[in-house]
């Protein structure tokens, strides 16, 4: 991406962002939303992509139910995207909870001994509330992201990843050296796993064959690092955000561990499908 095509992407977002601001949290998040939702449903390459996906693991689905699920996905897409946006912000408003207040026993637990811990996680429902929650109850995370291909937006990208807990590390060599120190100090890192990577090995997700990276693995395994999945669901509007904190994957293998992980992801994302992001070309 060139920095004149890069700077004409950013003119609107940064335009849009400062008119944004001047509106209270509430409001701002409910027009952004609308906006967001908009923009992805009426967008040809994320509509094409959510469509093949789900033509892809919902055969049978008709073209009606994928058209009104795309709807659905689309609302619950830009609202989180809202979310990212003002993350800061975000982060002092959210109404979150945990699904049993006994599932952070485990973490509480390897951060008193300075065990590394790896909270995993999906693209599904309002995720940075994974990060909001642990930070409330006294654990800081950090995280790693893939830098943006637009210059004039990587800072504000930087920013709003930031704000969910520090630090955090860029994907490639020299953010994962970061990491390792981190971890081995007892850090706690919030991974995600549901992107394709070139690196990465195919393994069945929702029955399909998914290149997943193994980097989870190997890293849990080397450094006996906790493994945890964790998830942020949104339930009724009116309710909390809801923060489901699964018991530790004890496994030793790394393939089995992708294998677990990834179908605890899988169960989450049947249950909840509209909420988990089906922009991602997961099965490339």
């Amino acid at each position: 991406m060139t920095y004149f095509t890069s700077f004409l992407e950013y003119i609107p977002f940064w335009f849009f962002i400062r008119i944004m601001k001047f509106l209270n949290f509430n409001t701002r998040i409910f027009i952004s939303a609308k906006v967001i939702s908009f923009i992805i449903r009426n967008t040809p390459k994320y509509k094409k992509r959510v469509l093949k996906n789900l033509k892809l693991i919902y055969p049978k689905m008709s073209d009606f139910e994928r058209k009104s699920f795309l709807k659905k996905f689309s609302q619950n897409l830009g609202l989180t995207f809202s979310e990212f946006l003002f993350n800061e912000e975000y982060h002092k408003h959210l109404n979150i909870k945990f699904e049993n207040h006994s599932e952070m026993s485990e973490i509480l637990e390897a951060v008193k001994i300075n065990r590394p811990v790896l909270i995993v996680s999906g693209h599904i429902g309002p995720w940075e509330a994974v990060r909001a929650l642990l930070r409330k109850n006294g654990v800081e995370t950090a995280a790693i992201y893939r830098k943006s291909r637009n210059v004039f937006y990587q800072p504000y990208h930087h920013k709003s990843i930031e704000a969910g807990g520090k630090p955090i590390f860029q994907v490639g060599r020299k953010g994962t050296s970061e990491m390792i120190r981190f971890l081995k100090k007892g850090g706690v890192v919030c991974m995600m796993i549901d992107q394709a990577v070139s690196e990465g090995k195919y393994m069945d997700f929702m029955g399909i064959p998914a290149k997943t990276s193994f980097a989870i693995a190997n890293i849990a395994t080397k450094y006996n690092a906790l493994i945890i999945p964790a998830y942020a669901i949104r339930t009724d509007s009116n309710e909390p955000i809801q923060v489901i904190i699964e018991p530790s994957v004890n496994i030793r293998e790394p393939s089995k561990i992708i294998e677990k992980l990834n179908k605890s992801l899988e169960n989450i994302v049947c249950k909840y499908p509209s909420q988990w992001y089906w922009v991602h070309n997961r099965w490339k």
